[in-house]
């Protein structure tokens, strides 16, 4: 994988595609570029700070605050770098998801340690300026080839046929995460598939982001039936196009906990998965 200079040339060439179709998120992709510059030039610390929310919800796998996971002095040394293959908005302007590579090593311009894919969710803050509100990644294999930024699926899809549902759709969110909790108990994974968007990605860790339906279904049967949970924040745009949830399943005698954030979207008048992703917890010791 390229150094992220090497890649932010490139990437500001290619996002010029994506303003020309969607103006609106323009700000978004700046925020990003620039959240991921200052990883590059200050390191992790001084970037998570600076461009999250202190009560953001980051994963590594369980779940904890911004503030919580980055404050501490010294930081983690390591360097972190990654680039935005896919963005979306809700028509409201006010709440966009990006999604891409990104990967790990020990210092600047080393061999690559660890590669991923992240998933983060953006706000605009009433003071207008965009930060992270939730941060999630997973490790994999290095890719064959790079993973160009802004594949066609998302640049346009994610903003178009949006309905609004009127009223705040966060009640109706909670019900659908309760339901899939259900049936999630008894049929594990595979109680998530007929909850999927048409571009949903299901990410896990150890495998590349699963995408064709083949793939989605041999992902999910890994995962368990017995894990419960109830959301810990639910957040909807007030478009009603576009939402997040995120949470901890419960401990429960011979399932292993898990982390999980998903987004959901409006499409074709119901709320479906666009983005699922679980991280594990480490196995109790016996």
């Amino acid at each position: 994988m390229a150094s992220i200079r090497a890649i932010l040339p490139w990437l500001l060439l290619a996002g010029g595609s994506l303003v020309a179709q969607a103006p609106a998120i323009e700000p978004v992709l700046q925020a990003e570029l620039a959240f991921a510059r200052l990883a590059d030039q200050k390191g992790i610390r001084a970037a998570f700070l600076a461009w999250m929310t202190a009560d953001a919800r980051v994963f590594t796998p369980r779940m904890t605050s911004a503030k919580v996971q980055y404050s501490p002095e010294p930081g983690d040394p390591g360097h972190l770098a990654w680039y935005p293959e896919a963005m979306g908005m809700a028509r409201s302007g006010e709440l966009a998801w990006s999604f891409g590579p990104w990967t790990y090593a020990v210092k600047k311009g080393e061999a690559i340690l660890v590669n991923g894919h992240y998933l983060s969710l953006w706000r605009r803050q009433s003071s207008g300026l965009w930060r992270a509100e939730a941060d999630i990644g997973i490790p994999h294999a290095a890719p064959e080839r790079p993973i160009e930024p802004f594949a066609p699926w998302d640049a346009s899809s994610a903003l178009k046929n949006r309905v609004s549902t009127g009223p705040d759709a966060t009640p109706m969110l909670r019900r659908k995460e309760a339901d899939l909790s259900t049936a999630w108990a008894k049929q594990g994974g595979l109680a998530l598939l007929p909850e999927l968007a048409k571009e949903a990605r299901v990410l896990r860790p150890r495998a590349l982001p699963a995408r064709a339906a083949a793939e989605i279904q041999k992902v999910l049967e890994t995962d368990m039936p017995g894990a419960t949970w109830e959301p810990d924040r639910i957040q909807v745009a007030s478009s009603g196009d576009l939402a997040w949830t995120c949470g901890e399943t419960r401990p429960q005698e011979g399932v292993r906990t898990a982390s999980f954030l998903r987004v959901w979207i409006l499409e074709a008048g119901a709320w479906k998965v666009l983005f699922d992703v679980r991280l594990p917890h480490p196995a109790s010791p016996k």
